[in-house]
């Protein structure tokens, strides 16, 4: 696997004149985008490290990185570019067109809310992935790879379901620059990949709570953790993934596990007193991150609050 600098318009049979007007080469193409990758407004990714698995888990896990996959319809609404005619018939071009775009899911009222949480302005820059699993974006200043810069995220008003049709959820943008798509455009051939854009799921939200307040001198702590989306047990955490503070002091679970019941964990900690005040989440403690990854997926979770009693 090469380094991100590498790859950088590199596609399956070798570097083209992808900024001449020759023809000779393999030709990049975008194909219908069906993911989209939105990374904070201006971060650019580490030349030096390989564009695989790894690394864009990393960036999600450190919150860089946001992406959506699914994406079933994708339409283009740029707007044209204004031209001027004057008396002698000469033309000129009074304002170039910015791209714009609205894509379409069919996930659900959850995956509704999670998009208009995206609300903004100059807050992201996108990277495109196609049905290929190639990828777009552009170049950074400093030579690297970064995503085209987004003015407007806005949600779509929902779609509802009818008789001949299904519930919609919606997410328009602008980018910005135009002359980073026209120009300065990176393509990233699929072949350079370890992984399927198409294929990786974002951060899924969990829920904790405690079914009861602790009780004084108990040395245990019992959890309840549920997917958001749809309120069913998320089994499988270690002990070693949660964090607990008691007041503002953290401390990890020595122990524990939901064998009993799944979903609910039954967790070993020091000795507790009336009064202490507890709070619980989710986290990865070896990279000091709020996420935590079961298998291949990802997790966040709130924070959880009791007072003992």
């Amino acid at each position: 696997m090469a380094n991100i600098g590498s790859i950088m318009n590199l596609v399956k049979c070798g570097l083209g004149a992808v900024l001449g007007t020759g023809t000779k080469g393999c030709r990049p193409f975008l194909k219908k985008v069906t993911a989209i990758s939105f990374l904070s407004s201006g971060f650019k990714l580490d030349s030096t490290r390989d564009l695989n698995d790894e690394y864009f888990t990393e960036l999600q896990a450190e919150g860089k990185l946001i992406h959506i996959k699914g994406i079933r319809t994708f339409t283009d609404n740029s707007s044209d570019d204004s031209i001027e005619e004057m008396e002698d018939g000469t033309k000129q071009v009074t304002k170039y067109g910015l791209y714009e775009f609205l894509v379409n899911f069919i996930e659900g009222f959850y995956f509704h809310s999670a998009l208009t949480s995206l609300n903004s302005f100059g807050d992201y820059d996108v990277i495109f992935w196609d049905r290929d699993g190639n990828g777009l974006g552009t170049e950074a200043v400093n030579g690297s790879l970064k995503g085209f810069t987004v003015g407007m995220i806005q949600a779509s008003r929902m779609g509802w379901s009818g008789d001949t049709t299904l519930q919609k959820e919606g997410l328009s943008f602008q980018l910005l620059e135009r002359g980073e798509v026209d120009t300065d455009y990176v393509f990233i051939d699929s072949a350079n990949l370890d992984f399927n854009p198409n294929k990786k799921d974002g951060i899924n939200e969990v829920v904790l709570s405690f079914p009861s307040a602790p009780a004084d001198l108990a040395t245990s702590i019992t959890i309840k953790a549920v997917t958001k989306q749809d309120s069913k047990p998320l089994s499988g955490v270690l002990f070693s993934q949660f964090l607990v503070k008691k007041g503002t002091t953290p401390f990890n679970p020595t122990a524990g596990d939901d064998s009993v019941t799944p979903g609910t964990y039954i967790l070993t900690v020091e000795a507790l007193a009336t009064n202490d005040a507890l709070s619980a989440q989710l986290y990865n403690n070896a990279l000091n991150q709020g996420v935590v990854t079961l298998d291949v997926d990802l997790y966040k979770s709130n924070t959880a609050t009791a007072t003992v009693i």
